[in-house]
């Protein structure tokens, strides 16, 4: 299990990654949405979000 203060880093990376200039509005919105919610959950739906990144990266369809 992760210690709480290696979710509390998390969690302020996080919040630094809302403000962004770069970050988009649905993403934004999102991370504004998760700062109220449970950090596991928050971190179960990044995991599944990076791993479908992962298998549709441009480098995989070159392959």
């Amino acid at each position: 299990m992760m210690p709480e203060q290696q979710f509390a880093a998390i969690a302020q990376k996080l919040a630094d990654l809302t403000d962004l200039p770069e970050t988009g509005f649905a993403l934004r919105a999102y991370l504004k949405a998760a700062a109220d919610r449970d950090i596991v959950d928050v971190m179960n739906e990044i995991e599944v979000l990076a791993r479908m990144v992962a298998e549709h990266a441009p480098e995989k369809r070159e392959l």
